[in-house]
């Protein structure tokens, strides 16, 4: 009797241990397939991380050439403006070579009225304005601002005053004096058209 006792006893407990078990593996089954789709995941962002730097670099590079690109075309109109400059006149100074730091300079024994100054980028395509610059009755020279080396500029100036007087178109970095022209009573606007770089 106690015999047949405890094997009812232990009859409803004999399936409990295996279906603990069959849980358990279950549990660690999804566990591993967790494990296996977050190493996925990881591989996948490590691949794309890599595909990402790969497209950086891609765009670095496009944009550089984008950038010698741009060099080439402004190069473009300013190369054959130094291989064949035309005349200069009274109103229009034009620098036959390449002017370094360029550098506008009143010639004039006193003190001058002011003048207005605007300088202009040219491309093959359309006219920019760079800077626009007030050169004030206390001031001998201002330095022009350029925004690319090697590129045409044309720098318009304009005054009211009526005195007559040289303007010289100077080289910064050697002193040299690359164009001239004459404001007169009756001639009191006009251009330097050049070949700009800067030195700094």
């Amino acid at each position: 009797m106690p015999i047949l006792a405890a094997l009812l006893l232990l009859a409803p407990a004999a399936p409990q241990t295996p279906r603990s078990e069959g849980d358990s593996a279950v549990a660690l089954s999804e566990i591993r397939g967790l494990q296996a789709q977050v190493a996925s995941l990881h591989r996948e962002l490590r691949e794309r991380g890599e595909v990402v730097e790969v497209l950086k670099k891609e765009m670095g590079a496009l944009g550089e050439d984008m950038g010698a690109l741009k060099d080439r075309l402004t190069t473009s109109v300013a190369g054959p403006f130094l291989s064949g400059p035309p005349p200069s006149s009274d109103a229009v100074g034009i620098a036959k070579v390449a002017v370094f730091a360029p550098r506008l300079e009143i010639d004039a024994a006193r003190r001058h009225d002011l003048l207005q100054v605007r300088v202009r980028r040219v491309e093959p395509g359309a006219v920019r304005v760079v800077g626009d610059l007030d050169f004030t009755s206390d001031q001998a020279g201002v330095d022009l601002p350029l925004d690319q080396n090697g590129a045409l500029y044309v720098l318009e100036w304009s005054t009211s005053e009526g005195h007559a007087y040289s303007l010289s178109l100077r080289d910064g970095a050697s002193g040299q004096t690359a164009a001239v022209v004459q404001v007169k009573p009756l001639q009191s606007k006009g251009r330097f058209i050049f070949v700009g770089y800067r030195v700094e």
